[in-house]
């Protein structure tokens, strides 16, 4: 009897500490150079997207070869980011994937798709 009172008082430890949950990962940090491609009603315009900050107070500007602007608004939840470029009315929603993105954009002047990918060192 007392084998089998130390069988259940160990079988009992053992659930208790049992798998735990896998740890979650680290929030998405979405700073740095992107080199990107905008496609927007049939054309394909190239540049670069800056993005920078915490968490906090995230900052960043676009460049592209139509001219650049500041991005404001820039928000994260989970592997998505969504910011708005005001001096053009234009509103974008990416989602991340390793040292890239992709996602939408639409606007006073339309709709499309962009893409990036991050450049080394940055």
């Amino acid at each position: 009897m007392k084998r089998l009172t130390m069988l259940v008082a160990a079988g009992t430890m053992l659930a208790a500490c049992g798998p735990s949950e896998p740890p979650a990962p680290p929030p998405l940090d979405p700073t740095g150079t992107y080199s990107i491609t905008i496609d927007a009603e049939g054309m394909q315009i190239g540049g670069s997207l800056v993005i920078r900050g915490t968490t906090e107070a995230y900052t960043g500007s676009i460049d592209t070869d139509m001219g650049g602007a500041a991005l404001a608004d820039i928000a994260v939840d989970g592997n998505q980011v969504s910011f708005t470029v005001p001096e053009a009315g234009v509103s974008f929603q990416v989602t991340f994937e390793g040292e890239g993105f992709n996602g939408t954009f639409d606007g006073a002047m339309g709709t499309g798709y962009i893409t990036g990918r991050k450049r080394a060192g940055s």
